[in-house]
């Protein structure tokens, strides 16, 4: 409960309050029917008039104040459990924010977004529900039994058989609901798994017609959903038969007993009338309580699984860090036998003992066939994983002995997938640098080629982006990641198949804006076509997770074979076009 303690108390006038108010209202329960009682064997039967109205003025006075302590009640209970949420909420997002790739890759997108959402949200009606309830409902109840037994104790007794096996019933009903609830809320995870995958490739979908297909496959998820749901769920739907039963059979042992009572001159209709109502809000009370414990079972499954984001072990962190760490200062970049594995179990290496060196303001090439480790091995440099054995050296450092802030400001990356946000161009760019003016977007953008299509829309970099940049082209999108990676300025700049959506012409373009005005600036650039790579100082290629060759390109097209086979399969497609 750690992740609750901090939020409880910097809102712990909200904790505190609302269980006051809800203790108020129900304290007003239990003295109404005694005083309605009274009215009825003393004042009814008597006649006076006196005495009715002197105590159904006190009746209005404390039932005016029970509403205001409820009203008051309630909405402190849900400030608290709101705030409650809120902070936990912010809680489990920054944590995410924390995540390594390796963490991402262990917990789903949907079950990450059925976290943050429902799961919480479980969490936040159980606590409200605790807030309203957890000392109004037994103080409810314990006052009715009190003031049943001071009634007529014999009735009482009646009482005190039922709670019991009414309270059993309960708790098996709750016992048997948590394994169902924890399915629901995994089968939950498929569900939104499911649909966000639909909705980010809606076009891929639609361009190969498998709407159809499509529906089937979300159906049988959500038929799975359903059919969990209703086994969870009908165990709570027992609750209220089961109460409603035993107040209806204790009522009428009540009512048999006491008009035997009342006909011998033993109890008078008022009791009778106010230990009915004590009845009736005693196991009400246990009711109430049974479904906090019901909403309990299902936040209990939610708190474990926000419990598993929160206490998720993220393997890179700085906590290895003496003091503030190194400087990075400038591009140099050198690989020692490095080994890496997404599967730590695996036997098979994804990269296996990568050694080689890159220059300061070197322009690299790193060109191999799909699947050969050219985008895990770009991912060690800024250490969006970090390598399994060997060592990898930025600056002349290993990067583990930069922070993750200090190495990541100094390395830019554009990723294959060239991800923009909805807000304007100049928002996205502000990405790269937050302080960035119109001048140095404007230089950015020009070295990306950017500039000229942003030149022609009519609001410019005010432009509004569709999310992801939906109302883009691919070539587009690619020219503005990359003009927002150099915003940053970086030591090191890295190019993930980034301009595979741009013509030729635009593609040399960037590489002669490289070479004439970020000739400081380490470059890195992943590429399908060599001619993307074909004046880089080196160019690295890779087979099977490791460095085939290394060299320009004019000694790679003499001894290299892999790159021989690339380089020509490209001329000769080009000469069939």
């Amino acid at each position: 409960m750690e992740h609750y303690r901090e939020s409880v108390k910097k809102n712990l006038r909200y904790f505190i309050l609302g269980p006051f108010f809800m203790v108020i209202e129900a304290c007003g329960e239990f003295i109404l029917p005694y005083l309605n009682a009274n009215i009825i064997n003393y004042g009814a039967a008597t006649g006076d008039v006196g005495y009715i109205l002197r105590n159904g003025f006190y009746m209005a006075v404390i039932a005016v104040v029970m509403l205001a302590a409820g009203v008051l009640g309630g909405y402190f209970a849900i400030n608290g459990a709101s705030r409650l949420a809120a902070d936990v909420r912010m809680k489990v997002y920054a944590r995410i924010q924390k995540f390594s790739f390796a963490n991402i890759d262990e917990f789903s997108t949907g079950s990450l977004i059925t976290r943050v959402t429902n799961d919480i949200t479980q969490i936040q009606n159980f606590v409200q529900s605790l807030l309203r309830g957890c000392f109004r409902s037994p103080i409810m109840m314990i006052g009715a039994i009190v003031m049943s037994f001071y009634l007529n104790a014999q009735l009482a007794v009646v009482i005190c058989i039922v709670i019991p096996i009414l309270a059993f019933s309960i708790y098996y009903v709750i016992i048997k609901a948590m394994p169902r609830y924890t399915a629901m809320q995994q089968q939950l995870d498929d569900m939104n798994n499911e649909i966000n995958e639909t909705i980010t490739n809606e076009r891929v979908i639609k361009s190969f017609v498998r709407e159809e297909y499509e529906q089937e496959k979300f159906a049988g998820v959500n038929e799975g959903l359903r059919v969990k749901s209703i086994r969870a769920l009908a165990l709570m739907i027992l609750l209220q038969p089961m109460s409603t039963l035993a107040i209806n059979i204790t009522t009428l042992a009540v009512v048999w007993i006491a008009g035997c009572q009342i006909i011998i001159g033993g109890m008078e209709i008022g009791t009778l009338t106010a230990f009915i109502t004590y009845l009736s809000q005693i196991l009400n009370a246990l009711n109430f309580l049974a479904n906090i414990f019901l909403q309990g079972t299902r936040a209990a499954a939610s708190d474990r699984r926000i419990k598993e984001v929160l206490t998720a072990k993220i393997d890179l962190t700085d906590d290895d860090l003496k003091g503030k760490g190194q400087e990075v200062k400038d591009g140099e970049i050198e690989f020692r036998h490095v080994s890496f594995r997404y599967f730590k179990n695996n036997p098979e290496k994804v990269l296996d003992d990568v050694s080689f060196t890159i220059h300061d303001g070197e322009f690299i090439g790193l060109v191999g066939s799909t699947g050969s480790g050219k985008s895990t091995l770009i991912s060690l440099i800024p250490r969006l994983y970090d390598a399994d054995e060997g060592t990898v050296l930025v600056g002349g450092h290993d990067v583990r002995e930069y922070t993750l802030y200090d190495l990541r400001e100094k390395v830019s990356v554009v990723l294959q997938q060239n991800t923009l946000f909805s807000g304007t161009i100049a928002e996205n760019l502000r990405w790269g640098r937050e302080d960035a003016t119109q001048e140095d977007m404007e230089w950015a953008c020009r070295i990306a080629h950017a500039k000229e299509f942003i030149d022609d829309f009519r609001e410019g970099y005010e432009m509004e982006l569709e999310q992801g940049g939906r109302n883009l082209s691919g070539g587009q999108r690619q020219r503005l990641c990359i003009a927002r990676a150099l915003l940053k300025r970086p030591k090191i700049l890295i190019l993930d198949d980034s301009t595979s959506a741009v013509d030729t012409a635009t593609d040399a373009g960037i590489r002669q804006a490289f070479h004439r005005e970020l000739t400081g600036m380490t470059k890195i650039v992943i590429a399908q076509r060599i001619s993307s790579v074909i004046d880089a100082d080196k160019i690295l290629v890779m087979e099977d997770g490791r460095i085939s060759d290394i060299g320009r390109h004019e000694e790679l097209i003499r001894r290299c074979v892999p790159y021989q086979e690339i380089y020509y399969s490209q001329k000769d497609r080009e000469v069939e076009a």
